[in-house]
């Protein structure tokens, strides 16, 4: 009781006047209302509170958020009377009327009260922007968006804008596919070692939000050609809570499950997630050989694949605060995976009329086991950005691969076999350090440095077995020029300096630079030869941004960013489940650098339209690209060499906007033109490239909503040759149930279509391949998803009908009056 009169007596002493000033000048002169969100008690700053702003007539003139200081700006386009609704999970929301009538002098203080109960049964939904500009990052919020209730991260990924995924799992962002991915911010050895497969271990229904980042700050590791995505699934909640997430359908099953446990100085977290998925896809491929512009050879090959993914993973963490000022976090976590692939091929191939025929039928598994173990210390300090960050990471992989393939002739007789077993293990050791320094009391002008040391020790054990020498027999013997052992260190050391200065005329200026040393070596038990590299990277950046009034901002930036190649590119380990189709890695790579100018126009209308757009052009040199090379008897060999350079030229636009309290949409359009050129190899392509995606969702009273959603891309050029359109669409309709704490999702994927057919086309002197895919991606599912204990941080931030339990207050200043 003595909290709430305390309370009350704060919101009446503290608050202070709106001020509206005028930006244009004349009788529609546009008018800005500012304020400040803050905790009634702590007296810190309330970040991504919702402020909605509407007319007489209840219409909503403008939506907002807070950002990290508490602040926010509306536009307002006429004088009159408006109602102000300010709400933050956790806290007792705000409501009130505003007369804005000409300018004031100051700016009105919203302190907030925590909620003691659960949100009112009384509310209007106000949905969360499903995209959103955040300083240098365009946010997409995956849990506002009811078609997430089921799926995988590859699915959340397919709607975030500039990044697409292909129709057989392949991550682009602005179409190249070298990317820093992190998970919760942190650097995942997992999801860098095999995303694909990684990216079906995360349940679409834990995802909160994906960043992606085009122009890093001298903070992120230079790695990742085109930039970063960051997989947020950490939901922050001050309580204890919980939930249970549940989906079946025809192509996979999810479960999850996760709590957390809040107390005054320390949190307990867990999550569970188990997942079922299988994929079918089939195809055929028809290859010529030429030599001297004659025809010398043709391969025919009709293939049918099934792949059964089960996995399950597990983390566990605790948060300690001593005191306000200091957290201590340590997170372990645990994934397991296996995905046994089951192929029947059709193999025909003509050597000057000189026929090879047989059937294949071969069996591969794969599956790893990986812990991660993260400790986290954070100490701020009295002035604001303030803050010393130490970050530790222990990871451990073990990988195993084995295929097993069956040869037999037309007649059936079988009389070749080859098995290959693989085995690795990986260890990662990293430490980081990071210290925010500011150069003003505000804390909008600072300077960042930190250095990182991290470590990669693996070992790769591969063994192939055959009767090549005694065909039909079940003795297999080693084929001992393509067995081996390998052993694999990298030593990554980095530094790095960033300042970032605001001005009083809205100019913010971000320089940086990082330096990175990286050492690598390889050993093998064999007689190939050993190899080491070392090499340094200096890569700058730079943001120059310019907020023109609350509607218009415009940024420009340069950066550098660097791929090194993993131990997977360069293990000469030869893939020979398909004998006529070889794949392998060459020791021999070099790192790739691509250098970036971006500039883009963020602009939010007063009517709530939400517009992000950008021209790009970037630069790769020294580029490592999959090079398919083709002998003279037929054998194709694919494996990364540094061969080429390439360069993009495009833009992108995503725009969001709600028509009103039920109706909203959002979408995105990319468009690149880009050109490969290979003086090595005498060969270049260049392509125009387009892709587009749209959401819509509706919302009626009773508790339904209903989404539509689809994306498309006219395909992807390489250096050797192209492929051709996919697409998907979406539907999915939502019930809330149990007191507006659950909900039941049904979601349609490719409804009205069995598969999705896409051509690729390659190309050199020596031959021509064209490949026909089908994907058969249809698939309906039904989710559950429960949330239960306190309030939690959800896609929907709240706002109730009335506000009983404010005083009525009443402040006067020079342009209008709050009621």
């Amino acid at each position: 009781m003595k909290d709430k009169l305390l309370a009350a007596l704060i919101l009446i002493i503290i608050s202070i006047p709106v001020r509206a000033q005028s930006v244009v000048s004349g009788d529609a002169a546009s008018l800005q209302v500012k304020g400040v969100v803050f905790d009634a008690f702590e007296n810190r700053p309330l970040e991504s509170t919702t402020i909605v702003l509407k007319d007489k007539i209840n219409t909503i003139v403008k939506t907002t958020l807070t950002d990290k200081q508490g602040r926010f700006t509306i536009v307002v386009p006429a004088r009159g009377t408006y109602s102000l609704r300010i709400s933050h999970t956790g806290y007792e929301p705000y409501s009130g009327t505003m007369e804005v009538k000409e300018s004031a002098t100051d700016i009105v203080s919203f302190p907030l009260l925590k909620q003691s109960t659960q949100l009112h049964e009384f509310e209007v939904k106000k949905r969360k922007p499903l995209v959103q500009s955040k300083g240098d990052k365009l946010v997409y919020n995956a849990a506002a968006d009811i078609g997430n209730r089921s799926g995988t991260a590859a699915d959340v990924l397919r709607k975030a804008p500039m990044v697409t995924v292909s129709a057989d799992g392949a991550v682009n962002l602005r179409g190249n596919s070298n990317i820093k991915i992190l998970l919760n911010g942190l650097p995942s050895g997992i999801l860098a070692k095999n995303l694909k497969e990684a990216l079906k271990m995360i349940p679409a229904s834990t995802i909160q939000s994906i960043e992606v980042i085009t122009a890093p700050s001298a903070r992120y590791e230079a790695e990742g050609a085109a930039g970063v995505i960051n997989i947020i699934t950490r939901e922050k909640i001050k309580s204890t809570a919980g939930n249970i997430d549940i989906s079946a359908g025809n192509r996979e099953q999810t479960a999850g499950v996760g709590l957390n446990i809040s107390r005054k100085k320390i949190d307990f977290n867990f999550m569970g997630s188990g997942i079922f998925e299988q994929e079918r896809r089939n195809a055929e491929l028809s290859r010529l050989l030429f030599y001297n512009g004659q025809n010398t050879g043709s391969l025919t090959q009709r293939s049918d694949m099934t792949q059964k993914t089960k996995g399950a993973s597990l983390e566990m963490g605790t948060e300690y605060r001593p005191d306000s000022t200091q957290k201590i976090g340590v997170t372990l976590s645990y994934w397991h995976e296996q995905w046994p692939v089951k192929n029947s091929l059709y193999n025909h191939y003509d050597d000057m009329g000189k026929a090879t025929e047989y059937n294949q039928s071969s069996d591969q598994k794969g599956s790893y086991h990986y812990f991660d173990l993260s400790f986290n210390y954070v100490k701020r300090y009295q002035r604001a950005k303030q803050e010393l960050q130490l970050l530790g990471n222990l990871s451990r992989s073990k990988d195993r691969s084995n295929y097993n393939t069956d040869q037999f002739t037309p007649a059936g007789q079988h009389f070749f076999r080859e098995i290959s077993p693989n085995s690795g293990l990986s260890k990662d050791y990293s430490f980081q350090a990071d210290y925010t320094h500011p150069f003003n009391k505000a804390g909008s002008s600072f300077a960042e440095m930190g250095v990182r040391l991290s470590k990669n020790d693996a070992v790769s054990n591969y063994a192939v077995y055959n009767n090549i020498d005694n065909r039909g027999s079940n003795d297999l013997k080693p084929d001992l020029q393509r067995s081996d052992s390998m052993r694999y260190f990298q030593d990554i050391v980095a530094a790095y300096i960033s300042t970032d200065f605001q001005t009083k005329n809205n100019w913010r200026f971000r320089v940086g630079a990082r330096y990175e040393f990286t050492r690598i070596a390889a050993g093998f038990k064999g007689a190939k030869p050993p190899f080491k590299a070392n090499f340094s990277n200096l890569v700058p950046n730079i943001l120059i941004a310019k907020k023109l009034n609350e509607i218009h901002e415009l940024k420009f930036s340069y950066t550098e960013r660097i791929r090194r190649p993993f131990i997977w590119d360069l293990n000469p380990y030869t893939d020979a489940s398909d004998p006529r189709n070889l794949t392998m890695g060459n020791p021999r790579l070099r790192p790739e650098l691509t250098r970036s100018l971006e500039a883009s126009h963020i602009y939010n209308a007063p009517s709530g339209l939400n517009l992000v757009s950008s021209i790009y052009f970037n630069f790769s040199s020294n580029s490592i690209e999959s090079l398919l090379t083709v002998d003279s008897s037929g054998i194709s060999r694919t494996l990364p060499q540094n061969i080429a350079s390439g360069k993009r030229l495009g833009t992108n636009i995503n725009a969001y906007t709600q028509f009103n309290d039920n109706w909203t949409i959002n979408g995105g359009l990319e468009l690149y033109q880009v050109w490969f050129n290979s003086k090595a190899l005498q060969i270049g392509n260049s392509g125009f490239f387009h892709s587009f995606n749209i959401n819509t969702s509706y919302t009626i009273s009773n508790g339904y909503t209903f989404e539509l959603s689809g994306d498309y891309s006219n395909g992807f050029i390489t250096l050797q040759g192209k492929n051709t359109s996919e697409y998907t669409y979406r539907m999915a309709i939502q019930k809330e149930v149990l007191k507006k704490q659950g909900r039941i999702t049904l979601s349609f994927v490719n409804p009205f279509q069995a598969n999705l057919q896409q051509r690729s086309i390659a190309m050199a002197p020596n031959f021509q391949s064209q490949s026909v895919t089908r994907y058969y991606n249809r698939s309906v599912a039904i989710a559950f998803n429960w949330r239960f204990g306190g309030a939690h941080k959800s896609s929907e931030e709240k706002e109730p009908e009335e506000m009983p339990k404010y005083p009525e207050r009443r402040r006067r200043g020079v342009g209008g009056s709050l009621q």
